[in-house]
């Protein structure tokens, strides 16, 4: 699909003009949502036009201050403006900056009532899952001050959140044994710094 790589072209872009890069959100994060949402999407009827500028723009606000937690809102602006400077389809605009306003946990499943809004939430949320959610997980954290027992109670915590907010069963299958690995990561992780304080 030609829209692909104009739409890593322009994220580049705006990447580059972005106050600070988030790391765990950065353009491998992106691929690798991209790659979710065909896993997911395999079978399904769905517009990938607005699905790919969904994925390619859904997070550009993360990377300022006011997108530090709820940043779909942020994002959808960026997105609009690069959405019309690349003279994307306008029937199809204001069904990308939807599902990218749309896509934080945040907000109700009700929210997302495309089936391109439901995949884009979906194959974002993959991503909190196996070894690679495991080290997001981390870095994120990390990069927001918190001690590493901090992170791993908010894991153990969170992860269910997101796995049981899915939105499609499907996705939920895809997910299982990644998010089992996340879990079963972070309970060891606790047991080994419970284990080291009270040897102390």
């Amino acid at each position: 699909m030609k829209w692909i790589d104009i739409l890593e072209t322009e994220l580049n872009k705006e990447l580059a003009k972005a106050p600070s890069i988030v790391l765990s959100h950065d353009i491998n994060h992106v691929r690798r949502v991209l790659k979710n949402a065909e896993s997911i999407s395999r079978g399904m009827k769905v517009d990938w036009e607005i699905l790919a500028a969904s994925i390619y723009l859904h997070d550009i606000g993360r990377h300022y201050p006011e997108g530090v937690r709820e940043h779909g809102p942020v994002s959808a602006p960026f997105a609009k403006n690069v959405l019309e400077r690349i003279q994307f389809p306008k029937e199809k605009n204001d069904h990308v900056i939807k599902a990218i306003t749309y896509h934080d946990e945040t907000f109700p499943s009700s929210k997302r009532d495309s089936i391109e809004a439901k995949i884009l939430y979906d194959a974002d949320k993959l991503d909190v899952f196996g070894a690679i959610g495991v080290a997001r997980y981390l870095i994120f954290n990390s990069l927001r001050g918190k001690q590493l027992e901090e992170t791993v109670d908010y894991a153990l915590k969170n992860l269910p959140l997101r796995y049981e907010g899915l939105e499609l069963d499907k996705t939920k299958k895809i997910a299982k044994k990644r998010y089992n690995y996340a879990i079963d990561y972070f309970k060891r992780l606790k047991q080994d710094l419970v284990s080291e304080s009270s040897s102390c």
